[in-house]
């Protein structure tokens, strides 16, 4: 008794870890002792120690499956470490979490259907998807709750189902403690994730009518109505809750309302006090990085994206780095200029190795993205990640509707399945395109090339050099490649013709030179020799 009075004075003082050490020593004196075992369970779920807790909560209930506070214990603990994996975009554990704790708190509530807090802890189980594409959701709910006179079966449950469950358990809290502030909020914020935003404005007034000084309230109205569009309402809100409280998450949907208003000096300032209030909240610095796209700012938004994803996953800084880092690609592959800071991050900070962590997340919580998946595509393609990028690339293939976008996604599929020596589809994907380009007639020529189909290949190659080649660099190329087509069917001389016609050509291609100085080695001419050389000495 005297170790468990010191430990339970522990516990009241805060001293977690010596409780956690006398609870254990009352445990190692009388080992079947269950208060101390689920004082031990709550500790460790305290320290944020949620997998040893659940352990320890399943343990207590091996030999009593119905004591109600290890049931209470282990479903918040599941509800816990379910929130940790949300945070990390870790979304498969999180649907384990939450049948996890959907069973064992209607355990629960079976045990003592008249606590409102059991209810509540089911409803934030359902809610928890709220944020999860409805393709992933699928949970196994049982069905006692989810119709009355259910057995002890589970049922198979969307998201939409989810949510709907969700409702019905808070409605249940709410009838047995209708003055829980906490509980309207909850509901609305459920009921917003339905487009039943109605609901959810008379929800959020409840709440704020038994809690009229509770910021978080404020800032969920705030953002309902901004999802309305009601854009003075929502700023009314915001600033309400901001003299309520001064936190980064108030001043960073300030700016959001701001910046849909095209105030942006106003939302630059909302994200700035958003930093000074918390510099690690991720979404304050996303903001001023939206910001600074929109007045023009390159440099400084690619590297506030940059700076987000070493805060931590967040799905709009996450597209947008995404997104720069591609642009950046593209501008350099066509010669454009482009930012030295910007190139920099892109050479020399791993720009495309964490575009592609970026982009992966973002995919995972937006699958339906067309354009993320095929920029996410792109960077797997520069990572040498062919397979990966031809799986994502054929995702977004299925999704693009717009036919310009199809274009660029089927010349994306059609050079990566040339990579994976799928030449025949390649070649499938290229006569899909129903706007060619320079690049997908290239793609076509090269698919043709490695078949051996040196005609189909040729004649490709042929009608770029006069209908699609906008230079004369890059007439300069495809005549090499047309050289090296003919070098294979019609032999040499006609091979010359090619080269030297990309040589009369600025810029030449290096490439021709080079080709014309193999085939003057391969037949000892010597006058060709030199002349190649000569020429090459600019490069």
């Amino acid at each position: 008794m005297c170790w468990e009075a010191l430990a339970d004075a522990y516990m009241v003082r805060g001293s977690y870890s010596a409780a956690r050490k006398a609870f254990e020593k009352v445990v190692s004196l009388e080992p079947d002792t269950v208060y101390s075992k689920l004082m031990i369970a709550g500790i460790k779920h305290k320290l944020g120690h949620y997998q040893d807790a659940i352990v320890d909560y399943q343990g207590l209930l091996t030999n009593n499956p119905d004591y109600l506070p290890a049931l209470r214990g282990e479903g918040e603990s599941q509800l816990a470490l379910g929130q940790t994996f949300l945070d990390q975009f870790v979304d498969k554990n999180v649907l384990d979490c939450v049948q996890a704790a959907l069973h064992v708190l209607t355990r629960a509530a079976l045990v003592r259907p008249g606590l409102a807090g059991t209810w509540r802890l089911l409803g934030e189980a359902g809610s928890m998807c709220s944020v999860l594409p409805g393709e992933m959701v699928e949970v196994m709910v049982p069905s006692k709750l989810v119709r009355v006179g259910g057995g002890d079966e589970g049922e198979k449950m969307d998201k939409q189902g989810l949510l709907e469950v969700a409702v019905r358990c808070y409605t249940k809290a709410l009838v047995l403690d209708g003055d829980n502030a906490g509980v309207w909020h909850d509901l609305a914020l459920v009921q917003a994730a339905l487009q039943q935003m109605d609901k959810a404005v008379q929800a959020l007034r409840k709440a704020i009518s038994l809690s009229p000084r509770q910021a978080s309230t404020w800032v969920s109205l705030g953002l309902v109505y901004a999802k309305q569009e009601d854009w003075a309402l929502a700023q009314h809100c915001l600033v309400r809750a901001l003299q309520l409280e001064n936190s980064a998450l108030c001043w960073t949907n300030l700016g959001v309302v701001y910046l849909n208003l095209g105030e942006q000096t106003l939302a630059n300032k909302a994200f700035k006090e958003a930093q000074n209030a918390e510099p690690s909240y991720t979404r304050g610095w996303t903001g001023q990085a939206l910001v600074a796209e929109v007045a023009g700012f390159k440099s400084e938004s690619m590297d506030l994206f940059r700076h987000c994803t070493f805060l931590g996953p967040e799905p709009e800084s996450a597209r947008g780095y995404g997104d720069w880092v591609c642009s950046t690609m593209a501008a350099l592959e066509k010669g454009d200029k482009v930012e030295t800071h910007n190139k920099y991050i892109l050479e020399k900070m791993f720009g495309i190795v964490v575009g592609v962590d970026s982009l992966s997340s973002y995919c995972e919580r937006n699958p339906g993205d067309d354009v993320a998946l095929c920029q996410l595509g792109v960077l797997y393609e520069k990572m040498g990640l062919v397979r990966s990028g031809y799986k994502v690339m054929e995702m977004s293939n299925k999704l693009v509707k717009n036919t310009v976008e199809k274009d660029k996604v089927l010349t994306n599929l059609g050079r990566l399945l040339t990579k994976l020596g799928r030449c025949e589809e390649a070649i499938e994907h290229y006569q899909a395109i129903s706007s060619t380009t320079f690049y997908s007639q290239v793609g076509l020529a090269m698919a043709h090339y490695s078949l051996g189909n040196y005609q189909q290949a040729y004649e490709a190659y042929e009608s770029c050099l006069h209908w699609l080649a906008d230079n004369d660099g890059l007439k300069s190329h495809i005549l090499v490649a047309m050289g090296s087509l003919a070098y294979k069917v019609e032999g040499m001389q006609a091979a010359k013709t090619l080269l030297f016609q990309s040589c009369q050509l600025a810029p030449t291609s290096v490439r021709g030179l080079f080709a014309l100085c193999v085939i003057g080695v391969q037949h000892s001419d010597m006058n060709l020799i030199e002349a190649a050389l000569s020429e090459m000495v600019p490069h």
